[in-house]
């Protein structure tokens, strides 16, 4: 296979017309590396201050990190893996794969679509197959259709799509945003089960609905909206066929990092903090102890080949470089995995003073009732210091592990409650 290189900066413009297949992974490297099975196949050139790929069969590309796509266009299948600048398609004619990259914008993908971990938004005009989105930091917006099925998890922003297939989501609705998902066939949602939203569902066959401590009518027919919680986000969701709703745990994917649930929420923002910059520090010292050995492996090698030593000088230095920037890149992904956990550690924050709300108002509640109400409150102890935040969130964290029901936390609060008046 030939290949040709090209010296560039950390952030290159780029430019790309494949008639193949195109391959392009992220490397620290401030250089550009085209290979195809024939140089007579393969253009790389300078045009001003952007940088123009042509090939005309299958083409693997390097390039670094921070490059930047634009206006691609791709005759065969496209995989695009670590590049963290911003990526613009016009066209692929086969399936395209995004993987750890940044921010995305795509015109029509006539394949299939698969996009993990966008560190930014993604947007998208049509793709004529399946589309399969996972961990997108930013909105995530589907301007015309999706032709096939639609499986969508963990968007960190506003998001919205339509789908001539079915479509399977798992949200965990934040406040402020909207979330809006359109479905020929069937569409399944999944949600935490303490969710704070607006649900508007506007068509559908058949309404399913499966929403811990929520008593609605059977059966329901669209249009039908109700609210959860205090009604932070707006979702709306609308089928051609079944529309199905549940409720379900968090899932807590922390990367890696062991989280007890049984810790008090206020504390759980430090503890991660403290866990990853601990990481940082320790991979940082690994890293540069790595580099001063490969720096000094390398001095030695050149020395033995009888380099010259200021030829031998630059190419330790480059290797300097590229180490350096691989190292910093691995500090900003740590830092937004980080941002991540902390928003996490926040929706649950959320949710727990949203329980303790409701609990609270549902205390008061029955000890406002008549004495011929069925319910009798418990009997008053001795008068005690008032209810604290740690018992609130022990009996809430009771009731998000499936510990107590909620009839039990509400006459736990109320208990303490009364222990105060």
């Amino acid at each position: 296979m030939d290949k040709i290189t090209l010296n560039t900066s950390e952030t290159p413009d780029i430019t790309l017309d494949i008639k193949g297949n195109l391959t392009i992974k992220g490397w620290p490297n401030t250089e550009i590396i085209a290979s195809s099975s024939s140089k007579e196949d393969l253009k790389v050139e300078e045009v001003g201050d952007k940088i123009q790929i042509t090939c005309t069969s299958d083409c693997t590309i390097k390039v670094p990190y921070g490059a930047i796509l634009n206006n691609v266009i791709v005759n065969g299948n496209g995989s695009i893996n670590s590049v963290e600048g911003s990526i613009n398609v016009e066209t692929v004619f086969g399936n395209l794969t995004l993987r750890s990259v940044g921010s995305s914008k795509l015109g029509v993908v006539h394949g299939n679509l698969v996009a993990k971990n966008i560190s930014g938004e993604l947007c998208f005009y049509a793709v004529k197959g399946n589309a399969n989105v996972k961990d997108v930091q930013g909105d995530f917006v589907v301007e015309d259709t999706i032709t096939g099925n639609l499986k969508l998890s963990d968007v960190d922003n506003n998001a919205s799509a339509s789908a001539n297939g079915n479509a399977t989501i798992y949200l965990d609705p934040s406040p402020g945003h909207t979330y809006s998902f359109v479905a020929n066939g069937n569409l399944s949602c999944y949600i935490p089960s303490d969710a704070s939203t607006n649900v508007e569902i506007a068509r559908a066959d058949k309404i399913s609905l499966k929403l811990p401590d929520i008593e609605l009518p059977s059966p329901l027919k669209a249009p039908y909206s109700f609210t959860l919680g205090d009604g932070d986000a707006i979702l709306s969701l609308s089928a051609g066929g079944n529309v199905k709703l549940r409720g379900q745990f968090r899932d807590w994917d922390m990367g890696g990092i062991d989280l007890d649930i049984d810790k008090d929420l206020e504390d759980f923002s430090l503890d991660i903090e403290e866990q990853v910059l601990q990481q940082m520090e320790a991979q940082m010292e690994m890293w540069e102890a790595d580099l001063e050995s490969q720096i000094a492996d390398i001095t030695t090698n050149l020395e033995i080949s009888g380099v010259s030593a200021e030829k031998a000088k630059k190419i330790a230095e480059k290797t300097r470089r590229s180490t350096e920037r691989a190292n910093q890149r691995a500090q900003e992904k740590m830092k937004r995995a980080q941002e991540k956990m902390q928003r996490k550690v926040e929706s649950a924050r959320r949710r727990a003073e949203r329980k303790a709300r409701a609990a609270e108002r549902a205390a008061r509640d029955r000890r406002r009732r008549p004495e011929s109400s069925q319910w009798t409150p418990p009997k008053p102890a001795p008068a005690q210091e008032p209810v604290s935040d740690k018992e609130r969130l022990m009996i809430l964290e009771m009731l998000e592990q499936s510990k107590i029901t909620i009839d039990e936390a509400e006459q736990l609060l109320a208990a303490l409650v009364g222990n105060t008046e």
